[in-house]
């Protein structure tokens, strides 16, 4: 059994998909597995992915019908036999050659159930490269308080939004039934929650090794459709009701009710990016759940729950998502 089980979901991405296998085989700690799912991908990758796998017996590959980026991801993991998880897109790569090395580092002190680490974000129309998740406060960590860990997480705004910036227990997915939910996006926010919900144990190193490629010609981050939508709507409507029933007790409900109140804001900039009639649909679920914003106590929230109120969800998911896209480039 492999002490570490990279899933990388394989879609489309023939020009980098050498890099980012090349950044795991080239790791110089050496007891992994890397599972390749080609998710149908259309043009070399499949084969790409054959090759790699006759050249190393620690690479995996599973072909599979289309189904998309949760689909491709589960696949992954119940094929996963690694004590810990981690997932890496298939554009994007590990900048460092010692990235699993510091992570089992980590695991001698103690066997946690989750360890975060840095991401780096690469702008491929402009060449800009920036640390976006580092400087992790460890007088707060290093305590092995989990409640005084997320409250810290949460608060801040340093628990990671994407599944692809921490490694995590394969026991405590399967434990809990964890997986994506398929057949919407904006799927992450859920496992994210998911995971450090029923985690006992989290730690944190501050190496920015997980390099995010932004502004990908083809990436699914630049478009919108009402599957985020209903990702954020099943999202809110699975844990709202959790939170109050399973966290009252204070501070640590409070920043889980923000929380949720942040992923619903987001929703704003995916409806602005849509067509008229498609934006019309969206805004009938998004305004279902604006009552979840008066739990707000981040700026942009705060922010989207005046706005919404002095010139209407419609208008303010057309700016949102036009200020957003000029910002993001």
């Amino acid at each position: 059994m492999p002490r570490f089980s990279i899933v990388v979901p394989v879609y489309n991405v023939e020009d980098y998909l050498d890099e980012c296998v090349h950044s795991v085989i080239n790791q110089s700690y050496k007891d992994w597995e890397l599972i390749l799912v080609d998710d149908g991908s259309p043009d070399n990758c499949p084969q790409m992915c054959d090759e790699y796998s006759s050249k190393d017996n620690r690479i995996k590959v599973i072909h599979k019908e289309n189904g998309g980026l949760s689909s491709a991801r589960n696949t992954g993991l119940d094929y996963a036999n690694g004590d810990y998880v981690l997932f890496l897109d298939s554009d994007d790569y590990w900048n460092q050659i010692n990235a699993l090395e510091l992570i089992a580092e980590k695991l001698l002190v103690y066997d946690y159930d989750i360890v975060i680490f840095g991401c780096t974000d690469f702008n491929q129309e402009t060449d800009e490269v920036v640390i976006t998740r580092s400087d992790y406060n460890y007088s707060v960590i290093d305590k092995n308080d989990k409640d005084g860990t997320l409250h810290y997480l949460l608060s801040t705004k340093d628990l990671p939004g994407g599944s692809t910036v921490f490694a995590f227990k394969k026991s405590l997915v399967n434990d809990n039934f964890i997986r994506f939910k398929e057949e919407i996006q904006d799927e992450d926010y859920d496992f994210v929650l998911g995971v450090f919900f029923y985690a006992k144990s989290i730690t944190a190193i501050d190496d920015p090794f997980y390099m995010y490629r932004k502004s990908r010609i083809g990436s699914i981050t630049k478009t919108s459709s009402i599957k985020e939508i209903k990702g954020i709507e099943y999202t809110i409507e699975k844990w709202l009701p959790k939170i109050k029933e399973e966290i009252a007790h204070g501070e640590l409900e409070r920043d889980y009710l923000n929380y949720l109140a942040f992923i619903y804001s987001t929703g704003f900039v995916a409806c602005g990016r849509m067509n008229r009639d498609d934006r019309r649909e969206a805004l009938k679920i998004m305004k279902r759940h604006k009552d979840v914003l008066k739990y707000a106590y981040w700026k942009k929230p705060i922010i989207t729950r005046y706005a919404i109120k002095i010139i209407g969800m419609n208008a303010f998911s057309v700016l949102a998502a036009k200020y957003f896209d000029r910002t993001h480039i």
